[in-house]
């Protein structure tokens, strides 16, 4: 019950927000359309099943009142699993008719403002993204849980593959794990040994692990996403892998460092890669992005037109700092005394590094001594 009260709650402050966009676009209501409003509106309301882009559920949202815009096949599991407590009512449509005409039943007579692009309606898009970037109260422990059991599937799996598994298996075996916890998998990477230098999104394919992996995963749970990476070695990593590990381990604290209110990703990733300046890893970082941000999103672009965002405090990013083969990938909140790991490494190797009196544990190859032959 004391969720479905902070739920309720911030559901109302969200509903105040919209309240204040309609009234500066001189607007009396609201439609929301795209997933990750729809999900922060209602703090995660989970779709099950297959959907077709007109069949999936909206808001019809004013100042005072609000309602979910959704087909007779999902009304009753809505109401009954996703949104018993918060306040919505309904606007159904029966699946044969359609969203659409719904929607412009809707419409008629009324100045309505959207997130998706309509005829003669204003578009809400840069406005709700500003107010969907920091976490509310009930996200927080959610996300939270999300962050442990991303890490927890990610530790798992590095442990138990075995040299000869492919890529292909052990995201499998990691994919189980994550969905036996409750999370969608957005996306997995497995790569071996040096594909990872030649392919930063490399996906998985039949390929043997021999020496070394990079385990990486995006995963949602209500809405909230959240990505992180592991490597596991078997026996000591080569010397230059090594040398990239260690590098990118000091880049990931300095970003964590960064992730402070008011900071940007520009800064971030100058001061994270003055660490390997003048080394042969200095022009690493161009092969791949650094940062994004998440949260009610798997990835969001952190610059608009050129001009980095400021980052706001309880904002998720992703950071993943790659080097060569190597990578250190976690996703933080933003917070003022630098970055607070939602995926934390558990019963893992770490590195503990200290900047301007701060320590961040970052997590370390796991080094296991056993060979393919």
């Amino acid at each position: 019950m004391s969720d479905v009260i902070t739920r309720r709650a911030d559901v109302d402050a969200k509903q105040a927000i919209l309240g204040r966009i309609l009234d500066e676009l001189a607007c009396e209501a609201a439609i929301l359309l795209v997933p990750a409003h729809v999900a922060w509106f209602t703090c995660g309301m989970n779709l099950r099943g297959l959907y077709t882009e007109s069949e999936r559920p909206g808001l019809f949202v004013n100042g005072k009142m609000r309602w979910l815009v959704c087909c007779n096949v999902d009304t009753q599991r809505l109401f009954d699993e996703e949104l018993d407590g918060l306040g919505f009512m309904v606007k159904e449509w029966a699946w044969p008719s359609g969203r659409a005409q719904l929607l412009a039943e809707l419409a008629v007579n009324k100045k309505m403002a959207s997130d998706r692009p309509f005829p003669n309606m204003p578009l809400m898009v840069d406005r709700l993204r500003n107010e969907a970037r920091p976490l509310f109260p009930s996200d927080r422990p959610r996300l939270g849980l999300l962050g442990e059991n991303l890490a927890h599937a990610l530790e798992a799996t590095a442990r138990t593959l075995k040299p000869g598994d492919t890529e292909a298996e052990v995201a499998g075996q990691l994919a189980h794990r994550l969905y036996a916890r409750g999370a969608d998998v957005q996306s997995i990477s497995v790569t071996a040994d040096d594909r990872a230098t030649l392919y930063r999104r490399a996906g998985y394919q039949a390929v043997r692990i021999e020496r070394f992996a990079l385990l990486q995963v995006s995963a949602m749970d209500r809405g909230l996403h959240a990505t992180a990476g592991r490597m596991v070695s078997f026996g000591e990593p080569p010397a230059e892998l090594r040398e990239a590990i260690d590098a990118a381990c000091r880049i990931s604290a300095v970003f964590r460092a960064n992730s402070k209110p008011g900071g940007n990703i520009t800064a971030a990733i100058e001061a994270g890669y003055k660490l390997v300046k003048a080394t042969p890893l200095e022009f690493d970082w161009r092969h791949s992005a650094p940062g994004y941000g998440s949260g009610w999103f798997p990835a969001e672009d952190l610059r608009r037109v050129g001009v980095d965002d400021p980052f706001v405090d309880g904002q998720t990013l992703v950071w993943q700092a790659r080097l060569g083969a190597a990578a250190v990938v976690d996703t933080v909140v933003v917070h003022a005394n630098g970055g607070l790991n939602v995926t934390r490494p558990g019963d893992w190797p770490q590195k503990r590094i200290t900047i301007d009196g701060k320590t961040y544990a970052i997590p370390d190859v796991l080094v296991r001594m056993e060979s393919a032959d």
